[in-house]
């Protein structure tokens, strides 16, 4: 399986869905993955990008204390498919000279990677195969004639946005975890 390196980019809120929006960022490509995740699994993650400790460990936290007790480390993080909407995830664990695989969800595996400085990997196929979002300097022109971007990634066609923050803002919030499905 050929993976691609990704970033945490950021983490959003989706005021349509009521829900928390993780986006991803291929490095090299420019792209971003969008994972709508639950509000406890945000607060997880944004502890970890703030670098903040808890006054006593969450799940997340004991998770990284046990396996560094047990002398165990994580090498990687792949999120390797899609199914119905939901994305599944692989946790990569070295222990005494092998590697475990361990299924995870994407959002336990990203809350780790941080807490860790760990590598986070998406699969080639899951990324040629989602709709990703770029971003360029330039508009569309379905944009300009006053397409909705939701209506445009229902519609299977590249969406390119103007780079500027405000632009972005207004994709946020126009988007939601529907708009990422199959038809």
């Amino acid at each position: 399986m050929s993976l691609t390196k990704v970033d945490f980019f950021d983490l959003r809120y989706d005021h349509r869905q009521k829900a928390p929006v993780l986006f991803l960022k291929d490095m090299e490509k420019e792209l971003y993955l969008p994972i709508w995740i639950g509000e406890l699994e945000a607060s997880s993650i944004e502890l970890a990008v703030d670098n903040k400790i808890p006054p006593r460990p969450l799940t997340h936290d004991l998770m990284s204390s046990i396996l560094g007790q047990l002398g165990v480390h994580i090498s990687k993080v792949v999120i390797d498919r899609l199914e119905s909407s939901t994305y599944f995830a692989k946790l990569f664990l070295d222990s005494d000279g092998r590697t475990i695989e361990v299924d995870c969800r994407p959002t336990d595996a990203i809350a780790m990677a941080l807490r860790q400085n760990v590598k986070i990997f998406v699969s080639e196929d899951l990324m040629c195969n989602i709709k990703f979002v770029e971003l360029s300097a330039e508009q569309s022109e379905d944009e300009e004639d006053g397409e909705s971007v939701a209506q445009e990634i229902a519609s299977e066609e590249a969406m390119e946005l103007d780079s500027s923050p405000e632009t972005f803002k207004q994709f946020l919030r126009q988007i939601s975890p529907s708009d990422f499905r199959d038809n």
